[in-house]
């Protein structure tokens, strides 16, 4: 049997390809030698993140993840090879103006629906193989994803942007859900506060846990602080950034890193 490896467009912490096999085709997937270090451990190898992601991925109920699952720690470097979801990630097309207010609407009360789900899982006594969020109560825990937002979610565009699966959970820990929040409030929800609110009903149609809004927006607060300094964005997305954290802080310049709070 020979599989016939096809480049994706790569990820910013991992290079993709599509091998094509007499059982179907599979993503390979394995760490860029210049990817994002884990935000939450820089110096975590890649390996132990790849780990996370296999367990995280056994772990969900209720949402569509890559199945199956094989992870190779042997090779160096580690590798993935991953089943297809169907679908397509909304964001480019959100990012373009062509998915409309209802439509953005309608994808974020599903978005919140489907991380509701996720949240079900409360961390087993042993920890599972998961880390722990640093902060976080162990009792209290439910199963993360943390880097939940709409470029690792994927949808049928010809169903309505119907749901279909949720991708790359190589920073899954153990944490509170409102850890959950911080990438969609940073990249989606600080420009468009109403499709928060559309992803908070979402959620609550699932979860009864009542999402603390003041901590998502502390978190949120701390994570652009920290972009800022390891990994500036576009111009544009910084005036996002100034604008919502004007109503928050009051004046805050972002584009300058001495400007921010301690």
């Amino acid at each position: 049997m020979e599989a016939l490896p096809t480049p994706l467009r790569d990820g910013r912490e991992h290079h993709l390809y599509r091998v094509h096999c007499i059982h179907g085709d599979f993503l390979l997937k394995f760490p860029r030698t210049d990817g994002l270090p884990d935000p939450f451990e820089p110096d975590r190898p890649w390996v132990d993140r790849l780990r996370s992601e296999s367990i995280a991925i056994s772990l969900v109920q209720g949402v569509p993840v890559p199945s199956p699952y094989f992870f190779h720690p042997e090779t160096w470097p580690p590798c993935s090879l991953l089943g297809i979801l169907p679908g397509v990630s909304p964001e480019q097309q959100i990012e373009r103006g062509r998915v409309d207010w209802v439509g953005l609407l309608g994808l974020c009360m599903q978005i919140g629906r489907m991380l509701a789900q996720i949240h079900t899982r409360r961390r087993p006594l042993n920890g599972g193989g998961l880390p722990d969020l640093p902060g976080s109560d162990p009792a209290t825990a439910r199963l993360l994803h943390l880097d939940y937002h709409i470029g690792n979610i994927l949808g049928r565009p010809e169903l309505g942007w119907r749901l279909t699966g949720v991708l790359d959970w190589t920073c899954a820990r153990w944490g509170p859900p409102e850890a959950d929040l911080v990438e969609l409030q940073v990249s989606l929800f600080a420009a468009n506060p109403r499709a928060r609110e559309a992803f908070l009903s979402g959620y609550r149609q699932v979860s009864p846990h009542i999402m603390d809004v003041e901590d998502v927006e502390a978190r949120a607060i701390l994570e652009i602080q920290r972009r800022l300094v390891e990994d500036p964005p576009e111009k544009q997305m910084i005036h996002i950034w100034e604008d919502w954290m004007e109503q928050k802080l009051g004046g805050l310049t972002l584009g300058r890193t001495d400007s921010l709070p301690p």
